[in-house]
């Protein structure tokens, strides 16, 4: 039984030199993004994460402190953060905000009132609040995964109770906002167009109506340009520009191109496609008139499929 248990201490050693263990990765470090103090010196708010900076589709863990800088204790510290993604185009906030992956030790209030687009944020204390004692401190962490380009409007606040009066602060005493620019992830733009009689009077008007979609996976960021040169056979007359039903005219024209610098588009929905009509003058002569459109997006957003970016439309005038 010696011999036996000795071959197996050997054994076992001997594996174990073959096959050492593997420690433990370190966690990086969070990157502090932000911080700020209150008028008064008494506390320190900072904001961290995991990632120093945001990428469509990639989860970003957001942590936030409260630190107590004074030399008695803070009441009623409380603690909380709201966000959501850029607003602009016409009339909405587009596209959609960052989903939330987890709120751990957060969102107390419940989670039917933590919508997944989470615009209204998250509370990680109390609605009354705790208290620090000095060089204390309170934290609250959140995952996000932003869904496009575009500044995710990331605003952190905390408040506390009067140290005189000892009541509560009716707005945060500390504010901390963060606009930096989450990179996009490519998404597909396609153009289609067709004219409004494929064998107008010669000499006669006619429109050529091009519809630019978003096909995602992802809303863009930086704009989207249309361009149509029209050929020499065609004067132009005018144009316009429909978004969810919403009239407008972002075009110019420059000798025979006309250019129309778009709103960013939503990953599908009203706002994920835009209607361009352009009216034109045939000349006197019948002819066959080819005319091309493409579009493009504008760095740093990138197109996935650029095979159709572009429209050829026929028409042969009588």
């Amino acid at each position: 039984m010696k011999v036996i248990s000795s071959l197996c201490a050997v054994a076992a050693a001997a594996v174990l030199a073959l096959c050492p263990t593997t420690p433990a990765r370190a966690q990086p470090a969070p990157t502090v993004l932000q911080s700020a103090t209150s008028p008064d010196g008494l506390l320190t708010l900072v904001l961290s994460a995991t990632n120093a900076s945001d990428t469509a589709g990639v989860n970003n863990t957001y942590t936030w402190t409260a630190i107590n800088n004074s030399t008695v204790a803070l009441n009623g510290v409380i603690l909380g953060s709201h966000w959501g993604d850029w607003c602009g185009g016409l009339v909405t906030c587009m596209p959609s905000g960052p989903t939330l992956i987890s709120a751990p030790g957060c969102a107390g209030q419940g989670a039917d009132e933590v919508p997944q687009d989470a615009h209204f944020g998250v509370w990680c204390t109390p609605v009354s609040g705790v208290t620090l004692a000095p060089g204390g401190s309170v934290s609250g962490s959140v995952t996000l995964r932003p869904g496009s380009g575009g500044p995710p409007d990331y605003t952190v606040y905390s408040a506390f109770a009067d140290v005189v009066t000892g009541r509560p602060a009716n707005v945060p005493n500390v504010v901390v906002t963060r606009r930096a620019v989450v990179a996009p992830a490519p998404t597909d733009i396609q153009l289609t167009g067709h004219a409004s009689n494929g064998s107008p009077p010669a000499g006669s008007t006619f429109t050529y109506t091009y519809q630019v979609k978003n096909a995602g996976p992802w809303g863009t960021f930086g704009d989207i340009i249309f361009a149509d040169t029209l050929p020499a056979s065609l004067t132009f007359v005018s144009s316009a520009v429909d978004v969810a039903g919403l009239p407008a005219n972002f075009c110019s024209l420059v000798g025979q191109t006309i250019v129309c610098r778009l709103i960013d588009l939503q990953n599908g929905g009203p706002f994920g496609q835009v209607t361009i009509t352009l009216t034109v003058a045939a000349s006197g002569v019948p002819q066959a008139i080819e005319n091309t459109a493409t579009v493009h997006v504008v760095s740093p957003q990138e197109d996935s499929n650029l095979a159709n970016n572009s429209v050829t439309v026929n028409v042969t005038t009588k």
